[in-house]
C-alpha cells in the first residue's frame, strides 16, 4: 500500500514538474487543471516538506479530490487531534482571532523562506493584550517559548547570551529591572526618570532637567555602561567650546550640573573676592560683571580674559601690559616706588634715599604716557637753577648721573677748570673745600687762616693778606712770592744784613716763623770752625748784631 501510494505522488511531481515546463516554455499551451503553477514555490515549505517528502502523505488526504485550493484549518486534526497549543489558547471574550496549524506550520510560498516564523504575526500587535515583538525578534522564538509543551514558556536567563552586559544597576536586580521581554526598540531610554526622579541630590533626574539639552538619558549614558566616569564627554554633543584656562574649568561639570538642566553655577559661589571692575551692573551683579572679562566660551585655549584693550585705548608705555601695574578686582592702583620697581628696579635703586625716589613727583604720567618729558630741575631746585655762574646752569653738565643717579659723584672740577687745577698748590685740589659748587663763589668761612692757621698767626701773616704773597690756583693772583727786597729793600737792613753772604734774606729767615734764625747752630752751619768761639754765647747776634748801629 505504501509503495503505491510512493509511486503516485512521484508521478504527480513527475507530471506537476512537466506542466510547469511547459508552461515556462511554450507560450501557447494552456497549464494542467489539476496541478496549479505554484507547486514549485511550495513545495519546499515546512508543511509540504514534512508531510510529501518525510512522510508520504498523498496530496488528496489534505486536499482532496477535487482541486489544490488550501484545505481548511480543521483538516489538521484529522490526525493531530491529540496535539494541544497551550502558547495559543483561545481569547475568552473572543476579540482575539485564535491561530489555526495552518498559520504557524504554513504550507505557503512564504513558508519556503521562513519556516515556522513566529514574526509573520508577532511583527505587528496581536490585540489588546499581546504587543508586537520589538526586542528579541531576530531571535529563535523556540529559545523560549514551546508551542506545544507545557509550561509553554521556558525562562532562559538574560546573561545567558547577554554575558559581557553589565546588568547590575543603583542596587536593581537584573535585565527586567529595566527592560519588557518583548518591549519595542529604546522603550527603557524612556523609562529612566521613573527611577532617578526619586533619587536624592546629584543623582536626582527631572523631566526639565531632561528637556533642557539633553533629551535622553542614553545621550549620555551608554546602556550598561552606568558608572559616572563611562558618561560621554561633553566635548562629543559640545564642540569648539574652549574653556578658561583655569584648573576647575578644564571640565564642563566644574559649572555644569548636567541633571539639573545643565545650567551654570554663578561665579561667585566659586569666587568670591571682591569684584570692582568693571563695575557690577545693577541686574547682573557681580556674576555679571565677571563675564564681561571672562566670557567662559568665548576665549581662545588658555586665555583667561579678554584683552584691557577691548574696553580701555592702548597706552604708550613701551612694553608694559595692562596687568603689570593693575590688578583687576581691585579697581585703579596706586602708583608707588615698589610698583615700579617690578620693571625699574634699576632706576629704583639708584635713586636710593634721595629726593628723587618718588617716581611720580618727574613722572607725572608715569602710568599711561611715560614718555612725556619731566619737569625742569628748577621746579624743586629753584635757588640752585638760577646760579648765574657760567658753565654752571645746566645741571646735566656736572649731575651726568641725570635724575635716576643723582648720588654719582659729578666729575672732578678740573675736567672743566684745567688751568686752576694744574696751578693749585698741593691740598688745594679739592675745589668744593673753598667754592660753593653751584654758584662758584668763594665760601665765606673759606680763608686762608681756616686751614693755615698757624701760618697766618706769626711772621708775616699777621702784617699782610696772604695773597700779597701767594694765590691759591691760576691763572690770577701772585703765581710765586716776590722777593723779599720786594719790600725789604737794601737801604733798610742795616748791620750784618750787609756783609756779603748775609744779603739772601732765606739762608737765615722763614716767611712764617715767630722771629729770624739767630741761634748758635744756625751759624755755624756757615761759619765753621766757629764751634768753640765764645762757646757760652747762646747767640751769634747778641754781639754781631743784624740791626741799625752795627
Amino acid at each position: 500500500m505504501k509503495r503505491a501510494v510512493v509511486a503516485g505522488v512521484s508521478v504527480l511531481l513527475t507530471v506537476g514538474v512537466a506542466l510547469v515546463l511547459v508552461a515556462c516554455n511554450g507560450r501557447d499551451r494552456a497549464p494542467a487543471a489539476r496541478v496549479p503553477m505554484t507547486w514549485q514555490d511550495v513545495r519546499a515549505s515546512a508543511g509540504h516538506e514534512m508531510h510529501v517528502a518525510k512522510h508520504a502523505v498523498p496530496c488528496r488526504d489534505c486536499h482532496g479530490e477535487a482541486s489544490f485550493a488550501p484545505p481548511p484549518i480543521e483538516v489538521c486534526a484529522r490526525c493531530h487531534g491529540a496535539v494541544q497549543s497551550p502558547l495559543h489558547m483561545p481569547d475568552p471574550i473572543g476579540v482575539t482571532k485564535v491561530p489555526g496549524c495552518q498559520d504557524c506550520h504554513g504550507f505557503g510560498a512564504d513558508q519556503a523562506i521562513r519556516p515556522t516564523s513566529c514574526m509573520r504575526c508577532h511583527e505587528n500587535a496581536q490585540g489588546r493584550h499581546t504587543p508586537a515583538v520589538g526586542a528579541h525578534s531576530d531571535q529563535p522564538c523556540g529559545d523560549c517559548h514551546r508551542a506545544h509543551g507545557t509550561p509553554p514558556l521556558e525562562v532562559q536567563l538574560c546573561t545567558s547570551c547577554h554575558e559581557d552586559q553589565q546588568t547590575k544597576h543603583a542596587g536593581l536586580r537584573g535585565c527586567l529591572d529595566c527592560h519588557s521581554m518583548h518591549e519595542p526598540a529604546l522603550v527603557a531610554d524612556a523609562t529612566c526618570v521613573s527611577c532617578h526622579a526619586k533619587q536624592r541630590a546629584k543623582a536626582k533626574v527631572t523631566l526639565a532637567a531632561i528637556s533642557t539639552g539633553h533629551p535622553k538619558c542614553s545621550s549620555c549614558h551608554e546602556p550598561h555602561s552606568f558608572a559616572a566616569a563611562e558618561a560621554k564627554a561633553c566635548a562629543s554633543c559640545h564642540a569648539n567650546k574652549p574653556v578658561l584656562a583655569a584648573r576647575k574649568h578644564a571640565t564642563c561639570l566644574g559649572c555644569h550640573t548636567p541633571h539639573e538642566g545643565g545650567a551654570a553655577k554663578t561665579c561667585t559661589s566659586c569666587h568670591a573676592q571682591q569684584v570692582s571692575h568693571p563695575r557690577p551692573s545693577a541686574v547682573g551683579g557681580p556674576a555679571a560683571a565677571c563675564a564681561g572679562c571672562h566670557p567662559p566660551h568665548a576665549l581662545p585655549a588658555n586665555q583667561k580674559a579678554v584683552t584691557c584693550e577691548s574696553c580701555h585705548a592702548k597706552t604708550s608705555h613701551a612694553t608694559a601690559r595692562c596687568l603689570d601695574c593693575h590688578t583687576p578686582h581691585a579697581g585703579k592702583p596706586v602708583l608707588t616706588a615698589t610698583m615700579c620697581a617690578s620693571c625699574h628696579a634699576e632706576k629704583v635703586r639708584s635713586v636710593g634715599s634721595s629726593g628723587h625716589r618718588a617716581c611720580e613727583g618727574c613722572h607725572k604720567q608715569a602710568a599711561h604716557a611715560p614718555s612725556t618729558p619731566a619737569p625742569a630741575c628748577a621746579s624743586c631746585h629753584a635757588p640752585i637753577a638760577a646760579s648765574t655762574n657760567k658753565g654752571h646752569t645746566a645741571c646735566a653738565n656736572c649731575h651726568t648721573g641725570g635724575v635716576h643717579e643723582p648720588q654719582r659723584p659729578p666729575p672732578a672740577c678740573a675736567s672743566c677748570h684745567a688751568a686752576e687745577n694744574s696751578s693749585a698748590p698741593r691740598g688745594h685740589q679739592a675745589c668744593a673745600t673753598c667754592h660753593e659748587p653751584h654758584s662758584g663763589k668763594r665760601l665765606a668761612a673759606a680763608t686762608c687762616a681756616s686751614c693755615h692757621a698757624d701760618k697766618a698767626a706769626i711772621g708775616h701773616g699777621k702784617h699782610t693778606a696772604c695773597a700779597s704773597c701767594h694765590r691759591p690756583h691760576g691763572p690770577g693772583g701772585v703765581a710765586t712770592p716776590p722777593s723779599c727786597a720786594s719790600c725789604h729793600a737794601p737801604a733798610k737792613r742795616p748791620g750784618l744784613h750787609r756783609v756779603k753772604g748775609h744779603d739772601t734774606c732765606a739762608s737765615c729767615h722763614r716767611s712764617h716763623e715767630l722771629a729770624p734764625r739767630d741761634d748758635r747752630a744756625t751759624c755755624v752751619t756757615c761759619h765753621r770752625g766757629l764751634e768753640a768761639h765764645e762757646p757760652t754765647a747762646a747767640r751769634c747776634a747778641g754781639c754781631h748784631p743784624f740791626g741799625d748801629g752795627s
